[in-house]
């Protein structure tokens, strides 16, 4: 203890010398209108000392004569200051019209904004979103043109769909590439296959949960091909780059922010209340042959389903972050914890976060070097998601949900009482994530750069899932099961490129030249186990109790590699003319031997019209630039080995030794094709970037063309063949085309109060031609159907359009008027995709509002269809939607999959909106601010299910609801603060 006090003391002398000899200005930063600048960065050139402006636009920080101050601020120019004795000092700061000279982060480098040729756009953290993410795509969603981000289930940390510029593939995801700080991301989730009997599994998770949204500093979206093409087969689908927070060279900022909140269902489904079930099962019984009596529970109670499975879920979200630098080395340490209950009990994820991001340079900054990591623990819970929610819709609303001695019931009339899955059904995921960075560029010569890029990340996730049975006290479930699946992906990333700046008086040009070489691991082990020896120790966590018998195990691995060569020349003429050129050569494992590499060009031309004589002078027009691009990316999302040919064992295929030991054979399990190769898309776009009033007023227009060719089949092998099916190279396209606007307006600007307005619509049709047969996707689950299917591949036709025979009403006798053959009766694909954003802040209070929305797009409710009609009421006692009843329905036969179940699916949401208070305060803190959010406040739709943004469906099916989680409403109260 005295070493430490003397400790003390000598570090306040130091500490005191050190004041003695400086002194402290005051100053204020505001912009060219006179109002204050928060945040905005000083720092003392050459120091670490620094400072940043509070909500008035003041600081205050100790300097010596002599010294020169370096005010920043995001968007407007940095403005230099020379401290000769003055007491205080007030600094104007120029807006930079539309941020036209901030950097762009893009494939393999940066650009400036003003000299971008592709259709690219930037979202930086200011913009995001508010209040809880799992994923970043929920940051972006309603902010950008041709984007659309769909949720999909309302369970948390379930998988986000984006779609950039519509659906490319038959047989593939649409989802885009994600390359976080340089490393191309493997996209893999942590979804298995659930247990047998158990309807509605949960989505998969989403690949990005191990990204804490707080940590991100901006998304940049890559939509047409000559901003795509330098990622080569991967890229057909749109490219999403996420960039991280790094540390500035000032005094270590400490930040904490944390939030509370609640969830709840936004609107329960119209069901049948009690009392009506009894009127309409009244109705009925004697024209199906039952008595009346036969339909009511013994305990004749009033219950409300879905107010026992739901619940108000609690929701705690905490980050803390560290951030600096001295000399030329700077940091971000960050940490991050979420605690999001699901609003079905017995749901949640939970998330421990951790990154770190060191940058340094050496050799008077010829070697620069820097690192990134970040780490994550993921626990998901779920449920039996088609046994709790859809049990709930169909449950007898006159069954007691507890026996008179407290427990569970067993049945619900014509369904297991769905409370009782919260004991009975278990699904836990664990994971652990990490993905690292370490990036070094020298600089040979003036101009001349090496970077050598190395990327590491690692999934490892367990999934157990656990069912006791519960057929001693007559329900359905016959069998204990338990199963564990366990999940490790790696990907591994070796880049190595150059880069040449050069600049001459009337031109500027950049030259990029790499390598890359990467590869994805993927395996997996899966035990089943039945029958279980006591219930009093839960199987999750230990396997032994399970009976020997019928133990199934299963293991799997795969892997792919990527050898990639690219290039990309940049040219700026006379500040008018840009030319942009990329190419990439991709050899992937995937493909046949015949076609292992795939070439991608492209080109991207720009003229800033602005800068003509007859518009340079311009007091109106501060922006105008013609954009033209052109190129083609690829695909390569077929199954790891598809091209090849492959053996396995089987007993069929089995023969004997010495008439007693049975040997399973060998045979072939895949026909090779050795022509098989990426699918290609070929994209032209015409764009305008523009803006008004130095840049007050902006938008962009944007008009695309994309057809994709060589499309992915998995058709019937050519006889003489081994196998049944075989990949190939369609000759079908499938085309998107559309037009896409945006517009930004800063509509107000006072001392006291500003309002800015965003808003961007797209304009999108899909088409599919050149199909030599149709195919039909979606297969539909539930009652009454065999084989059935919801959608269609098929010429002339959007992708996974909906082919059901057509419904007409009902005839005198109460049977179904369809149509003879099915036929194409709704689009699942949006023709129209909307966002709306207002801010606006008076004083020290600032709103902000988000709405979404899309149109021309219809949905499958398939719930509907397997247990709302008058047959499923009477026949079974099933409770059904009120919407779907109709008296002129015949309650004899089961309905036909048709027409009737297809509903609009277009809405208009208030997606988010914040509102925050910035207390001014004297103390040590520089931030201060409480702030309440609410997220999904409304949703105006014609949908009668929980919420029109759904799929249920997978992959190349679209806009099937089946037993689909709500999307909550979710209420937050937080608070910021720094240091």
């Amino acid at each position: 203890m005295k070493k430490l006090k003397l400790l003390m003391v000598f570090l306040l002398l130091g500490m005191s010398s050190v004041l003695l000899a400086q002194s402290s200005v005051t100053g204020t930063v505001a912009d060219d209108q006179g109002l204050p600048i928060p945040g905005a960065s000083i720092v003392v050139k050459g120091t670490s000392n620094g400072t940043a402006t509070d909500f008035d636009g003041n600081f205050s920080i100790s300097v010596e004569n002599g010294d020169v101050l370096s005010v920043s601020y995001l968007g407007y120019k940095s403005v230099d200051v020379a401290y000769t004795g003055q007491s205080n000092i007030t600094v104007t700061m120029v807006e930079d019209a539309s941020k036209l000279d901030e950097v762009v982060v893009i494939g393999y480098g940066g650009v400036k904004s003003k000299d971008l040729t592709g259709s690219v756009k930037v979202i930086g953290a200011e913009d995001f979103n508010k209040g809880v993410s799992n994923s970043p795509g929920q940051l972006l969603q309603g902010k950008i043109a041709g984007v659309n981000v769909t949720t999909g289930s309302g369970e948390p940390g379930s998988a986000i769909d984006i779609n950039i510029r519509g659906v490319n593939s038959i047989s593939g995801s649409s989802n885009p590439l994600f390359v976080v700080d340089g490393v191309p991301l493997d996209g893999g989730s942590s979804s298995s296959d659930g247990l047998d009997g158990i309807g509605g599994a949960s989505r998969p998770k989403s690949p990005l949960n191990f990204i804490n949204p707080q940590d991100i500093e901006s998304i940049t979206i890559l939509k047409d091909a000559s901003a795509t093409a330098i990622y080569g087969t991967r890229a057909s689908n749109g490219v999403v780059l996420i960039t991280t927070k790094k540390g500035k060279v000032g005094k270590t900022k400490v930040t904490f922010s944390t939030s509370t909140g609640f969830s709840t269902v936004e609107r329960d489904i119209d069901l049948l209340s009690a009392s009506e079930y009894r009127e309409q099962t009244a109705r009925l019984a004697p024209i199906v042959g039952r008595e009346a009596s036969s339909y009511i529970d013994p305990a004749n109670a009033d219950t409300d389903w879905q107010d026992e499975i739901y619940r108000t879920a609690q929701i705690s979200n905490y980050n803390l972050g560290f951030s600096g630098g001295a000399g030329t080395t700077t940091y971000n340490v960050s940490l991050g914890y979420l605690d999001q209950e699901g609003v079905v009990e017995t749901t949640g994820h939970e998330s421990f976060t951790g990154r770190i991001n060191i940058g340094t340079s050496l050799l008077e900054d010829r070697l620069k070097l820097r690192a990134n990591v970040t780490v994550a623990d993921l626990t998901d819970e779920s449920q039996a998601l088609g046994s709790v929610i859809i049990g709930a819709l169909r449950a007898n609303p006159t069954s007691a949900v507890y026996e008179g001695d407290g427990q569970v019931t067993t049945r619900a009339g014509a369904t297991d009482n769905p409370v009782s899955f919260f004991d009975l059904y278990r699904d836990r995921a664990e994971s652990k994530k990490v993905l690292a960075n370490f990036s070094t560029t020298y600089t040979i010569v003036d101009g001349l750069d090496y970077k050598l890029n190395l990327g590491y990340e690692n999934s490892d996730t367990d999934r157990i899932f656990r069912l006791f049975n519960n057929a001693d006290e007559g329900g359905d479930i016959t069998q204990d099961q338990v199963v564990l699946d366990a999940r490790e992906d790696t990907n591994l990333l070796i880049e190595n490129f150059l880069t040449y700046k050069k600049s001459y008086d009337k031109w500027d040009f950049d030259v990029l030249a790499g390598h890359s070489y990467q590869t994805f691991t993927n395996t997996g082990l899966r035990i089943e186990r039945f029958d279980f020896s006591t219930t009093e120790i839960d199987p999750i966590y230990n396997l032994g109790i399970a009976s020997q018998d019928n133990t199934t195990v299963s293991s799997d691995n795969s892997e792919r590699k990527l050898q990639s060569f690219f290039g990309r020349a940049n040219a700026n003429i006379l500040d008018k003319y840009l030319i942009t050129a990329s190419f990439r050569a991709d050899a992937s494992s995937v493909f046949g031997d015949n076609n292992k590499y795939g070439y991608f060009p492209a080109v991207g031309l720009g003229w800033k019209i602005n800068e003509e004589a007859f518009l340079q002078d311009s007091d109106v027009i501060s922006n105008l630039k013609l954009r033209l691009g052109w190129g083609q990316t690829g695909n390569q999302a077929v199954p790891v080995g598809a091209a090849q040919s492959s053996v396995g064992t089987s007993f069929d295929d089995s023969f004997t030794f010495d008439g007693t030991t049975v040997v399973n054979g060998v045979n072939t399990t895949r026909t090779a094709n050795p022509d098989l190769k990426w699918e290609v898309t070929e994209q032209y776009n015409v764009g305008i970037d523009w803006g008004i009033l130095n840049g007050k007023v902006s938008g962009t227009f944007d008009y695309f063309n994309k057809t994709t060719t060589d499309l992915f089949l998995e058709v019937s092998a050519p006889v003489p063949a081994l196998t049944n099916s075989i990949f190939i190279n369609s000759d079908a396209e499938i085309t998107n085309k559309g037009f896409e606007f945006a517009l930004n307006v800063n509509a107000v600007r006072t001392d006291n109060f500003s309002l800015d307005f965003s808003g961007n619509i797209s304009f999108l049709d899909n088409n599919i031609e050149g199909l030599e047969t149709d195919i039909f996707v979606g297969e539909i689950t539930g009652p009454g159907t065999s084989g059935e299917t919801s959608s269609i591949f098929t010429n002339g036709e959007s992708a996974g359009a909906f082919y059901l025979r057509r419904f007409d009403g009902f005839d005198a006798e109460g049977l179904e008027i369809l149509s003879d053959e099915p036929e194409v009766v709704g689009d699942a694909l949006p023709g129209t995709i909307y966002g709306l954003n207002i801010n606006a802040a008076y004083k020290n209070f600032d709103l902000a509002l988000g709405f979404n929305g899309v149109g021309d797009l219809d949905i499958f409710n398939n719930t509907a269809r397997a247990y709302s009609s008058a047959a499923s009421l009477s026949q079974n006692g099933n409770n059904i939607f009120r919407e779907y009843l109709d008296v002129n329905e015949g309650p004899l036969i089961a309905p036909v999959t048709s027409s009737r179940y297809i509903e609009d699916g277009s809405f208009f949401r208030l997606n988010n909106a914040t509102l925050g208070w910035n207390i001014e305060n004297k103390t040590f803190l520089d931030t201060l601010r409480v702030y309440i959010t609410g997220q999904n406040l409304f949703v105006i739709t014609d949908y009668t299910g929980y919420d029109p943004e759904i799929n249920t469906g997978g992959e190349n099916v679209y806009g099937v609801d089946f037993g689909g989680y709500p999307r909550p409403t979710t209420f937050l109260l937080g608070l910021d603060l720094s240091f």
